[in-house]
């Protein structure tokens, strides 16, 4: 087998080459790395996962080696030497102004539809623009949200398309793209790489200010609707809860939901991955609310914390006729300002299966502070 590298991604030669992600757990989406000068492939996590927009796993020989104080040799038994590999391409950013004519025509959003009636049209109009809502003009995603991905410098990276049935306010399987794929491609040269949806506004959010973070974007404007008083960004998917994604947080205090899943794996997941890289951050604290008042039910739909601050909005909510622009009553939430790090949610309502009426974080010699839902 000759190539001009020693180490290189299995080539595709039916699914058998393609394995399951030590990371996601997705089937057929990892390649992993063979040694070009004797056919073998390396250790099973080393290798890279091809869901580059959903998890971005990649482990590769250089770091395996490293890792584990080792090297390969030559043929003859000498010490090899890697080539040194090339700078990678720089990132693609959109323009602003595609940006601007993107979030033109917001009365034309399946999304805001559906959310305006529901929460109030104010409400979600201010949490539209903080959020930078864009909304596809045309084809078969006419319509559609755009979840605009810009990190904290102001570069706007990506753009993912996402389609919801405007009378549920639920997601159009299938009905998915990016704005780079709808408008030719990444150019030649250039590479997409992501950021948290709401990055942006972490350049004004103070930095022992908690920041939440949940798995979809719809859940990170529905809890901004709701509870202002924290920051909510989103991560896009259960696998993109990582580094790569979360060290534009370094230094803050960080309260993570992940959704709800049949077998409690998105949990398990994102408690694992906060243990290992939990250094970059103030405090991390990856919730296991839903996971104790979850039902079966619950678990099968994967409701996530949106659906239980709306649950438990419906449950209080004293206003006297529906589709009101009054704001969704939302229940009291208690934050600790402590600067320790959070350690769990210390009361929860047990009469009702909704949000806790009071959430508490029990920290050392916390201070309490009522978050109250902005009118």
């Amino acid at each position: 087998m000759n190539a001009p590298h020693r180490f290189i991604l299995e080539p595709y030669k039916g699914p058998s080459t393609r394995h399951t992600c030590p990371q996601c757990s997705k089937p057929r989406e990892f390649a992993r790395y063979v040694d070009t000068t004797t056919g073998e492939l390396l250790p099973e996590h080393v290798g890279k996962c091809n869901r580059s927009d959903a998890c971005a796993y990649h482990y590769p020989p250089r770091d395996y080696f490293r890792d584990n104080g080792t090297h390969p040799t030559e043929a003859d038994g000498s010490a090899w030497t890697p080539k040194p590999e090339p700078p990678p391409f720089p990132p693609h950013l959109h323009k602003r102004a595609e940006v601007a004519a993107l979030r033109a025509h917001p009365e034309r959003n399946n999304l805001a539809a559906y959310w305006r009636d529901r929460i109030g049209a104010e409400r979600w109009n201010t949490v539209a623009r903080d959020y930078a809502l864009g909304t596809w003009p045309s084809g078969s995603l006419a319509g559609a949200a755009i979840y605009w991905q810009v990190d904290h410098l102001g570069n706007v990276k990506a753009g993912k398309v996402m389609q919801y049935d405007p009378s549920t306010g639920k997601r159009v399987h299938g009905a998915q793209s990016w704005v780079h794929a709808l408008t030719g491609g990444i150019p030649e040269g250039s590479r997409l790489e992501q950021c948290l949806y709401g990055e942006h506004l972490l350049k004004s959010w103070p930095m022992d200010a908690p920041v939440a973070v949940v798995e979809s974007e719809k859940t990170a404007m529905i809890a901004a609707a709701l509870v202002p008083s924290i920051l909510w960004v989103a991560v896009g998917a259960v696998g993109a809860f990582t580094l790569a994604k979360l060290q534009a947080l370094t230094g803050r205090k960080v309260l993570a939901f992940p959704d709800l899943s049949r077998d409690g794996s998105a949990f398990t997941k994102w408690r694992e991955k906060a243990v290992e890289i939990g250094h970059l951050f103030d405090a991390v604290h990856v919730s296991d609310l839903l996971e104790h008042m979850a039902t079966d039910a619950d678990r099968e739909a994967g409701l996530d914390i949106g659906d239980y601050l709306l649950r438990s909005g419906d449950e209080i909510a004293t206003t006297e006729t529906p589709n009101t622009s009054a704001p969704v009553n939302v229940p009291a939430m208690i934050l600790s300002e402590a600067e320790t790090v959070m350690q769990r949610w210390a009361e929860r309502n047990p009469a009702i299966n909704t949000l806790v009426d009071v959430l508490g974080l029990d920290l050392k010699s916390a201070k309490i502070t009522k978050l109250v839902p902005a009118k």
